[in-house]
Formats: C-alpha cells, sequence, structure tokens
C-alpha cells in the first residue's frame, strides 16, 4: 500500500484513522501528546506506518524534539525532499 502524505489533508486524515480519532478534532496545530488515543505504544505504531506508507523514517527521538501535527507533517515533507 502506498499513500502519499504530500497533502496536509491526506496527511490529517492518516492521522486521524491511524489514531481512531475525528479528523474535524484534529489540525497541524494539535499537539500530538495530548490527542485521548496518544500512548508511546500508539506513537510506535503510528511513526511505523509513517514510514512503512511514505518511506520516511520518524524516529521517538524526532517525536521528543517536536510539538505537534505540523511537526509532524513537515519533517515528512522535509525528508521527501532529502533535507534531512
Amino acid at each position: 500500500m502506498s499513500l502519499p502524505l504530500n497533502e496536509i489533508e491526506t496527511f490529517l486524515d492518516f492521522t486521524a484513522y491511524e489514531l481512531s480519532i475525528s479528523k474535524n478534532s484534529i489540525s497541524l496545530e494539535t499537539r500530538f501528546r495530548e490527542i485521548p488515543s496518544w500512548s508511546s505504544l500508539n506513537a510506535l505504531i503510528y511513526i511505523s506506518r509513517i514510514n512503512e506508507i511514505t518511506n520516511v523514517l520518524i524516529t521517538s527521538g524526532d517525536l521528543s524534539e517536536i510539538d505537534n501535527l505540523g511537526d509532524i507533517y513537515k519533517l515528512i515533507k522535509e525528508r521527501r525532499n532529502g533535507d534531512n
């Protein structure tokens, strides 16, 4: 399965699905640690799914240095473009 996460709406759809939340309850400004279904296990599953469908590696260390969904989206875009 390949799902491009290069569009904000697609990224938010993906995130809502993976974290079992309503898309209407999140935005790029949402602090992911404040999402009710967020846990260390769900975080690992989420970043694993990002890697699986985008071939972009995000680590738990990356998550410790960022704050919101927009930061995750930006990281995906940067790494896809070879900036990091």
